[in-house]
């Protein structure tokens, strides 16, 4: 099976109708996104074409979720955490993100890795502390990464930071996408063995997962998850 048909359901920059609110330029409560994409070892993988799938998730979600308004930070994750972006978005009249600027930040932030090591623990702690600055705001935090844990020396530390990011009231959204159905060390999918490093807390209502064949048929459950938490 192929990851294409969530490429095919995303095609780049198609936007969903806008609402009347949104076409009068009305307000509605803002969102902090935090879209933290993880460029090692998995985006060089041409079996699942994780780049290429995470690029047209971040843009869909700048195009579609994104209203004025809204925190957006842009993380890319390696051996280390880097910020791509962090700003509030402004427009006049409701209107979206401007092409060139989805594709000019989208860009950067898939750019894969050169160095060894995974930061996708430090990634999700940086969104931690992102989300305390703008508090009252709800917060959406997206990571895009196979879930491998192995070379990622802070891994001891994921169940807490997990914890901390589901301890904050202002936490509504958290979607692991593109987890990898590869068999880790242990002969078990590095889904299911990222699944179990989250301990229980992975079972809370606000956290969606998806695999990397399954974002067709998870994403319109995030957004409309997104648009609930804006009520």
């Amino acid at each position: 099976m192929s990851p294409l048909p969530f490429l095919s359901l995303l095609p780049l920059l198609t936007p969903v109708p806008m609402s009347a609110g949104t076409v009068l330029g009305l307000s509605t409560p803002p969102l902090h996104f935090v879209i933290a994409a993880d460029m090692t070892g998995s985006s060089k993988n041409p079996a699942y074409r994780y780049a290429e799938q995470a690029r047209v998730l971040s843009q869909s979600i700048m195009l579609n979720q994104l209203r004025s308004g809204d925190t957006l930070t842009l993380l890319r994750i390696c051996e280390g955490v880097q910020t791509v972006a962090d700003f509030k978005f402004m427009s006049k009249n409701g209107a979206r993100m401007g092409k060139a600027d989805i594709l000019r930040y989208t860009g950067a932030l898939t750019q894969p890795c050169t160095g060894r090591g995974s930061a996708i623990t430090a990634g999700l702690s940086k969104a931690n502390a992102l989300l305390a600055r703008t508090t009252g705001v709800g917060g959406v935090v997206v990571l895009f990464s196979d879930g491998a844990l192995l070379d990622d020396p802070e891994r001891a530390k994921l169940p807490t930071i997990f914890d901390k990011l589901l301890g904050r009231k202002d936490t509504r959204q958290l979607f692991f996408a593109g987890l990898s159905p590869e068999k880790d060390k242990n002969g078990d999918s590095i889904r299911d063995g990222f699944v179990k490093a989250l301990g229980k807390a992975g079972d809370d209502a606000r956290v969606l997962m998806a695999g990397a064949f399954d974002l067709n048929n998870v994403y319109p459950t995030f957004a409309d998850a997104v648009k609930k938490a804006r009520r």
